[in-house]
C-alpha cells in the first residue's frame, strides 16, 4: 500500500469517529462529509479555510457539511484538530438552526458565532479580531475530550510513520535524509534527519515548542515513487 492512500485512510477514518462523538454530545450538529484533498500541506485547523470548504448539502434527508482534512493537517496531532473540528461543528449548529453565524464571506464571526462555540466547550475571545470576529475559540477543557485526542495523536503517529517508510530507499539504509521544519514564524527552522533518528521521538524545537514535522509531504512522496518505480 502507498503512503497516500494510507493517509487517505487514516485521516477519514480517525476524523470520522471523532465527528461521531462530537455529534453524540451535540444532537445539533449535523453529519460531515470528509475529503482528502490531494495536497499534503499543513494547515490551522481552526481556520475555517483549513477544514471546511463552505460546501453543505442534504444527504439521506439531512444536511450535510463537507471538510477537508489533509495528512498534513492531521498530523499537527489530536488538540488542534479537536480545537479545529468544534470550531466547524459550532457552524454546523449555525447551519441546523438557521442561525447567520458570520458575514464577509464566512470571514467575519460573530456574536451568534461566539454563543455557539462556547456551546460546543470552546471559549470565544473576550474582544473580536479586526479582521476574523470571534473566530480563534481555543478549547476550554481538554481533559473531557482526552480519549478522542488521544486517538487523533494515534492516527498522527500512522500518517507520520507511512511517510517516513515511503521515503526510504529499498537498499542503504544509512546515508538517506530528509528535510523537517519547526513552526517558527515568520520562518521556520529547518534539519535534515534520517527516517531512523524521526521515528526515534518527537523532536521539539525550543524557540516555538513545537513538534518537527517533514517539510514537505508533495516532495516526499514523489520521491517514494521515484523510489519505488
Amino acid at each position: 500500500m502507498t503512503a497516500p492512500v494510507v493517509h487517505g485512510a487514516v485521516i477519514l477514518s480517525a476524523v470520522e469517529t471523532a465527528w461521531r462523538e462530537i455529534r453524540h454530545r451535540f444532537t445539533d450538529v449535523p453529519d460531515i462529509s470528509v475529503t482528502v484533498p490531494p495536497t499534503a500541506g499543513v494547515q490551522d485547523p481552526t481556520k475555517c479555510t483549513a477544514l471546511r470548504t463552505g460546501r453543505h448539502f442534504i444527504r439521506n434527508g439531512q444536511p450535510t457539511m463537507e471538510l477537508q482534512v489533509s495528512s498534513g493537517t492531521l498530523g499537527l496531532g489530536g488538540h488542534p484538530l479537536v480545537e479545529g473540528l468544534l470550531h466547524h461543528a459550532a457552524h454546523g449548529l449555525a447551519l441546523t438552526r438557521g442561525i447567520n453565524d458570520t458575514s464577509s464571506v464566512g470571514r467575519w464571526h460573530n456574536r451568534r458565532y461566539g454563543h455557539l462555540a462556547r456551546e460546543v466547550g470552546l471559549t470565544p475571545p473576550t474582544r473580536a479580531d479586526k479582521f476574523v470576529g470571534l473566530s480563534h475559540c481555543p478549547l476550554a477543557d481538554a481533559e473531557s475530550w482526552s480519549d478522542v485526542i488521544a486517538a487523533l495523536d494515534a492516527a498522527a503517529a500512522v500518517q507520520l510513520r507511512a511517510t517516513v517508510k515511503s521515503t526510504a530507499p529499498r537498499t542503504g539504509k544509512g546515508s538517506y535524509r530528509f528535510p523537517i521544519i519547526c513552526e517558527c514564524v515568520p520562518l521556520p527552522r529547518r534539519q535534515h534527519v534520517t527516517p531512523f533518528f524521526f521515528r526515534q521521538g518527537p523532536l521539539l524545537c525550543g524557540l516555538c515548542q513545537a513538534a518537527f514535522r517533514p517539510a514537505n509531504d508533495d516532495v516526499l512522496h514523489t520521491q517514494a515513487t521515484e523510489h519505488d518505480a
